[in-house]
Parts: structure tokens; sequence; C-alpha cells
């Protein structure tokens, strides 16, 4: 049996929102609104990404996005994905598996988001329920690095998928 091997970037639609809140520096609660722009800080083994908003009087405040784990070693660039990966485009999805004999790894090579690993399956996978996923998660046939996972498991850069679906 030949496994198959895809590349996925994994990215939400940024939209600017407001929130109210207090305002330190303006001493009052104001609107303030997403400049779309994020940033990331890197803290010991985690790497924290926040979105940056404004007030009407241009104080900034930060709000957390999401909490991504760091590598503790060097990483080869050319081994992040290697060529034999086939490319997922935004909106694609993989039609060659049939319910059967097949395997199929699934490197995630950036996100930008957060992304639940039943969600996004169900998102690129032709043919197949979000409740199969689950199931298939649960059983031991769909597995995150190479251990058992649950359906809500968010998905970082660098994760591999591994589907077996014999």
């Amino acid at each position: 049996m030949q496994i198959q091997q895809y590349a996925l970037a994994l990215h939400q639609q940024i939209k600017a929102d407001t929130v109210k809140k207090q305002c330190k520096m303006c001493g009052k609660v104001t609107t303030f609104t997403d400049t779309t722009i994020q940033r990331h800080n890197a803290n010991g083994k985690n790497i924290y990404q926040f979105a940056i908003y404004k007030c009407p009087k241009n104080h900034s405040w930060n709000k957390k996005l999401n909490i991504y784990k760091s590598f503790t070693e060097h990483v080869n660039p050319l081994s992040i994905v290697p060529t034999s990966f086939i490319e997922i485009e935004p909106g694609e999805k993989i039609t060659s598996m049939q319910k059967g004999d097949f395997a199929c790894e699934i490197k995630i090579t950036s996100v930008n988001g957060i992304f639940r690993i039943d969600r996004t399956l169900a998102d690129h996978l032709e043919g197949w329920s979000r409740t199969e996923i689950a199931h298939n998660i649960k059983t031991g046939k769909i597995l995150l690095n190479n251990g058992l996972t649950k359906p809500s498991q968010k998905l970082s850069v660098h994760d591999k998928i591994f589907i077996d679906g014999k």
C-alpha cells in the first residue's frame, strides 16, 4: 500500500472587529478596533500570537489569539515540507481517497488561527463526514504526530496527520 502525502496551510480570513473595553490610558470604556495586524512573542518553549487593537486615541491593546509549541532543536528548512508532498490549495479537497485500502499523511505547513483536527479533515476530505472522522480519531485510524488524539485537538504548524483507511 502506497502512502499519499499532502501539505496543508491553514489560514482563517481576518476581518476587523470591535471590542468595548476599559482603556487604561484614556481612563474610560471605549471601543477598540482590530487593526488586523498580528504579532508573535516567544517565551521559553511557547510562541504567543496576539491581535493588535487600537482605541480612537491610538492606544493599543493586545488580544491573545493562540499559543504554539516552539522547536527545541535546530530544524533543517528542507525537512519541513518534503518535495514529495502534494500541496492542498485553500478550498481544495482530497478526492482520491476512497474508504478502503489507502493511507494518507497530511503535513501542516502553517497555521494562522485556530483549527480543530476533525473540522479541518471534514473540510479537506471528499466524501468523509465529521462524525466518521471523529469515530476514526477515537478508534486510532487517524493519528496526530504518530499518537492518539481527540477530535477537538487544535492543530499546530508541523503537525502530521496520518489516516489509515483500511
